[in-house]
Order: structure tokens, then C-alpha cells, then sequence
């Protein structure tokens, strides 16, 4: 009887391991960003089998065509977006182990975005934007301890501006931070230890 016992823990004990996380974090990158002009890079930290924490961090940096339409005449000018991003998040891991599976993901969100005209410093506008919303993701392991996940889901955003110099007379064309409702979508890769 006390065979069976042991042999039955043993199992037990078999499939408990087979279903543990694998490692503590992930470090990882949106490289569909980088086309965007937003270089995000981030690091997933597991509490336990369903649930981890992630904080993505990043750099906006950019350059944009203004239109400056005064006086009845359209005239282009050029701007450089410099700014930050921060966007901490809480998995949880709905079926599978962390990082494997489908998981669904509130997040808090933070932007501050400076454009400046190129030919003349003192022209600027600072939009700054907070918010948050929620994604659902999914997440999977390759070999060697990379990943690869793919998430989609509404965000919730309000913001305010401010202007020196006579910004306000330029029209920016370009997707910028709004206020309301939106979609957050992205990829990431990143490698796990």
C-alpha cells in the first residue's frame, strides 16, 4: 500500500512539473513600432502559473510634415515628435502556463509628446495623454526561450495640449494622441529566462 501511495505522489508530482512555468520574465520588443516611430521594449515578470506583470517602457521619436495653411497659401513644414511612453499591464493567463496561451490583460497608459517645427525651436506643442483599457493576447514559446504573442483590444484615453510660439496655425495630418476611444493592437518577440 505504501508503494502505491509513493507511486501515486510520483505521478502527481510528474504532471504538477510538467505544467510549471518556465523561467521568471521575459524581455522583449514591439518591432512593428519602430515603423511608427515608437520604440518600446518591456519586460513580463511571472507571479505565479496564470498571473505575471509587464511595464513597457519606450522612446517616441519621429519626424512629421506640417501644413501651414496662413494667408490663403499651403505651405509644408517640417517637425520633429519627441516624446515618452509607459504602459504597465496585468496578465492573466486563461488556460495555459504562463507565458503559454491565451490571456487577457488590463493596462494603464501614459504618453508626452513634444513636436517642435525644425526651423524655428520656440514653435512647439505638448500633448500629454493618460488612460488605459484592457487586450486580449496570445502568447507562445519557441525554441531556445524566444516568444512571439499577438494582442488586440479597446483603450481609453484623455488628453491635453498645450502650445508656445504660434503653433496652432499648422495643421498636423499625422495619427497623433486624441482624446477617446481606440484600439491598441501590436506583436512582440522577446526571449525568456
Amino acid at each position: 500500500m505504501k508503494h502505491l501511495a509513493f507511486i501515486f505522489l510520483m505521478v502527481i508530482g510528474l504532471q504538477v512539473q510538467g505544467q510549471e512555468q518556465e523561467g521568471t520574465g521575459i524581455i522583449k520588443a514591439n518591432p512593428f513600432g519602430w515603423f511608427a516611430g515608437q520604440y518600446q521594449f518591456g519586460y513580463e515578470h511571472f507571479l505565479s502559473e496564470k498571473l505575471s506583470v509587464q511595464l513597457v517602457p519606450g522612446v517616441i521619436f519621429s519626424k512629421v510634415t506640417l501644413s501651414d495653411s496662413t494667408d490663403f497659401t499651403f505651405e509644408s513644414v517640417q517637425a520633429t515628435r519627441f516624446g515618452t511612453i509607459v504602459i504597465p499591464e496585468v496578465r492573466y493567463y486563461l488556460g495555459d502556463v504562463a507565458p503559454d496561451g491565451l490571456y487577457i490583460a488590463p493596462f494603464g497608459r501614459f504618453r508626452s509628446v513634444t513636436t517642435t517645427v525644425d526651423n524655428d525651436s520656440d514653435v512647439t506643442r505638448k500633448r500629454q495623454s493618460i488612460g488605459g483599457g484592457f487586450v486580449l493576447g496570445y502568447q507562445y514559446q519557441l525554441a531556445n526561450g524566444l516568444t512571439g504573442e499577438l494582442f488586440l483590444g479597446p483603450q481609453f484615453k484623455s488628453s491635453t495640449t498645450s502650445y508656445t510660439g504660434n503653433f496652432e496655425r499648422f495643421t498636423d495630418l499625422s495619427a497623433d494622441d486624441d482624446d477617446g476611444t481606440g484600439i491598441r493592437f501590436g506583436a512582440t518577440i522577446g526571449i525568456g529566462w
